[in-house]
């Protein structure tokens, strides 16, 4: 068995903090969520003197001692997964408490959650149409006619979504390629005589592409003191919504000048 004032036990224990760290950043943990959990968990096997640099996409781990390691994460791909975050705070929370835990156990445990699937295709649309078409009705859109068109429309966006975000894996495209898509279908259900303005139906189902909770992680950060995440997540969030935006716009002006009246 490692002793634990080994080298070897540090690095493992060093190792272990910034999978976890990764594994947080890469479901959109807040920075300051991400810095007192790794700390936490090297705090509980001894090591205090442990500096953490968390960016929104990079971790960085340094044992600030004369012979300290550094381990350094880049996080390639992100989401939002508030579900896969309560199980990895869970975990931090059960490893700072079981002193006994090894860690091979733990970094076994941490790659059983990397690997547990998120919810399926098949739930996220039903509940993203539910979602979009009952905005569209709270926003005004007073008859089902409106909520049933909404309830198509934000799934087919979503699809077009996921699809273009596979091609290109640049989120804004992404974003700008739905908004574009769904703006097209509220003016082209206009122009045929289906509903009579399109607003309602482009307000629901360009809920699913806002990037709110996105802004809010930003927003938290930046009351917790991480300036340079805070800055950074609500500059991501606000070229996303611009993109929306200038997709939505790129729509209705297509509409306009051929002879469309809005």
């Amino acid at each position: 068995m490692i002793e634990k004032n080994t080298h070897e036990y540090k690095k493992d224990v060093l190792r272990l903090a910034t999978f976890i760290g990764q594994l947080m950043l890469s479901n959109g943990a807040e920075t300051y969520r991400v810095d007192d959990t790794v700390k936490r968990i090297c705090s509980s096997r001894g090591f205090t003197h442990i500096n953490v640099f968390v960016a929104p996409n990079t971790i960085i781990i340094s044992d600030d001692r004369f012979d300290g390691y550094t381990f350094m994460k880049v996080i390639e791909s992100r989401c939002i997964n508030l579900n896969k975050i309560d199980l990895l705070n869970d975990f931090s929370r059960r490893f700072v408490s079981q002193v006994d835990m090894s860690i091979d156990n733990a970094i076994k445990e941490l790659k059983n959650l990397e690997e547990k699937p998120p919810h399926t295709q098949r739930a996220v649309n039903i509940w993203t149409a539910i979602g979009s078409s009952s905005f569209a009705v709270l926003a005004g859109g007073d008859n089902v006619l409106t909520f049933m068109l909404t309830l198509i429309t934000s799934v087919m966006a979503m699809i077009i979504y996921n699809e273009v975000k596979k091609i290109s894996n640049i989120p804004v495209f992404a974003t700008l390629v739905s908004s574009i898509i769904i703006g097209l279908c509220g003016v082209g259900l206009v122009e045929i005589g289906i509903l009579n303005t399109p607003k309602m139906l482009i307000v629901g189902s360009i809920m699913p592409l806002l990037p709110g909770v996105p802004f809010i992680k930003a927003i938290r950060d930046l009351v917790s003191g991480e300036l340079m995440s805070g800055v950074g997540r609500a500059i991501d969030a606000g070229i996303i919504a611009t993109a929306i935006a200038v997709g939505v716009g790129i729509a209705m002006n297509i509409y306009v000048r051929f002879g469309g009246v809005l």
